[in-house]
């Protein structure tokens, strides 16, 4: 009979994540904490729609919530589930041609990072949107969110390198900063690294209040 209600919790958490919108919603989670209105904004997805996850999510452990004024504020509830959503990836990647094949058409122009050749004193900046930025970032990044970026990339000095990351590898804001960058004389390269993946692994990050190495 226990044996039955362990199996009976791993099938709970598989209805779960049966939901693309629940596992977009978790996944910006796991960039910062949101209300409702913002995860709405940031996942594309109705208000009613969010909030009527949010409580699935909720109820299984998934998220957890507090009032802040007149909103409820969400966050995922633990760095395990950062690493469990990663791991989705990764295995959805390594089982499902399509996700190669989506993964592998991202790339196509993608001016990666060559580590054996690292530019001399580079800048890295992050170029997802402020709040998340100052939830948690690489250590030594610089914000220069992709919204309004021809503007924002002025504070990058002339001729400097720069290296330029976003969300995970699913995301092309980075690469689309990237082409900007070069179209205006820098030299630029983007890295797939992450705040969700370096979650996932324990790696070092600086977070919201406090510096974290590992």
């Amino acid at each position: 009979m226990e044996r039955i209600r362990l199996y009976d919790c791993l099938a709970r958490i598989g209805k779960l994540v049966e939901s693309p919108e629940r596992i977009r919603i978790v996944d910006a989670l796991c960039q910062a904490e949101r209300s409702v209105e913002s995860l709405s904004e940031v996942t594309g997805l109705p208000v009613r729609t969010v909030s009527h996850h949010l409580q699935k999510l909720k109820r299984d452990s998934f998220v957890v919530s507090e009032k802040r004024g007149r909103f409820s504020i969400y966050s995922i509830a633990g760095e395990d589930i950062a690493a469990f959503l990663e791991q989705m990836k990764q295995l959805s990647e390594n089982i499902y041609p399509e996700m190669q094949l989506s993964l592998s058409k991202l790339r196509e122009n993608r001016s990666l990072l060559n580590k054996s050749r690292l530019p001399v004193n580079p800048m890295l900046i992050d170029v997802r949107p402020v709040e998340e930025y100052e939830q948690a970032h690489i250590p030594g990044a610089v914000s220069v969110p992709f919204k309004n970026f021809e503007e924002n990339m002025k504070t990058i000095p002339a001729g400097t390198p720069v290296i330029a990351y976003c969300r995970d590898k699913y995301c092309d804001f980075a690469d689309r900063a990237v082409e900007i960058l070069k179209k205006n004389g820098y030299k630029a390269w983007r890295i797939e690294d992450s705040v969700s993946a370096r979650l996932a692994d324990a790696e070092p990050l600086e977070l919201k209040g406090k510096n974290e190495n590992g």
